[in-house]
């Protein structure tokens, strides 16, 4: 006799967010699903996103990165359209990082002028990204949104920043992606600030922070896979598409390191680790990656499942 296989049946669904696309670009549309990832029970209508991330800064790249952007990493118009032509990114994540003064101390209104460039340049969606300096973002977020001439989500609102990032968000008519430190409480609380100040859910992204492969991706797994358990489980205000941004898998010295020649190809591990963390990521339930590699950006939008 043939014993069907249990299903599971979740009485909550993901929302949908659309990020909105310039004049001939296709919008990208993620959530919507019943189920999780891997289960092969129910409704999963939007596949995941694979984007590309575009740096401003001039920190010094990993060798085998170097040698995929083939000259462009100071150049962030041109690498946003080959990333968006080329290499299939269907969506931008366009870090404003140059105006850390670690990393070139661009101003303002340099910082603004690039999201203007990048957004005549292509029409694919973008994620406009701040410095990470918490005074230099106060001015940074509000001259972007300023300066995007179509919608965008701006990254990132926590639980310090919210009302800056949301109000710039609301006052220009953008999304907004929600950050917290890897815990699911405070992922929750992000999403009940920004929802309390009148960011409509479905202009709102969850960002858990992602811990690359060795250091802190089993959090990042755990974290993920429980905001969408809860999500699924009727919990609206984690019901929302996840964004991993899979940085954090270049800092690993496996990944970076040419003097252990031991440990494999130093031109393709750091590809590798980053790979990893992907498909982790997506396993978990992620919605969107952020990818640095455009060559994961390439395999990735063909094999993803869902």
């Amino acid at each position: 006799m043939t014993v069907p296989l249990p299903t599971q049946v979740f009485p909550g669904r993901i929302l949908t967010v659309t990020l909105p696309a310039g004049d001939g670009g296709t919008p990208v549309t993620v959530g919507g699903q019943n189920a999780l990832p891997l289960a092969p029970e129910g409704e999963k209508p939007n596949p995941a996103a694979i984007g590309m991330e575009i740096r401003t800064g001039n920190a010094e790249l990993p060798p085998s990165l170097a040698k995929a952007f083939e000259g462009r990493e100071t150049d962030p118009v041109s690498l946003a359209m080959v990333s968006a032509d080329a290499w299939g990114a269907r969506f931008l994540f366009l870090s404003l990082d140059g105006c850390h003064p670690d990393c070139g101390g661009l101003r303002i209104e340099d910082g603004a002028r690039i999201v203007r460039d990048v957004l005549a340049a292509v029409s694919c969606p973008v994620i406009v990204g701040g410095c990470g300096e918490e005074e230099i973002d106060a001015k940074l977020f509000p001259a972007a949104a300023e300066a995007a001439t179509r919608p965008v989500f701006l990254s990132y609102a926590d639980e310090r920043n919210y009302r800056l990032v949301g109000g710039a968000a609301l006052a220009y008519g953008h999304g907004v992606v929600a950050w917290s430190p890897i815990d699911i409480n405070m992922a929750k609380q992000a999403n009940l600030l920004l929802s309390d100040i009148g960011v409509p859910p479905e202009r709102i992204l969850i960002d858990p922070l992602t811990g690359g492969l060795g250091y802190g991706l089993e959090y990042t797994f755990s974290i993920v896979e429980r905001i969408r358990l809860a999500g699924l489980s009727g919990d609206a205000m984690l019901a929302r598409p996840v964004l991993c941004h899979l940085g954090d898998a270049w800092k690993a010295r496996e990944a970076v390191d040419t003097s252990e020649t031991s440990w494999g190809d130093p031109g393709l591990r750091g590809r590798r680790w980053e790979e990893a963390t992907g498909w982790a990521c997506l396993a978990a339930g992620a919605d969107l990656l952020v990818f640095r590699h455009p060559g994961n950006v390439r395999a990735f939008r063909e094999a993803t499942w869902r």
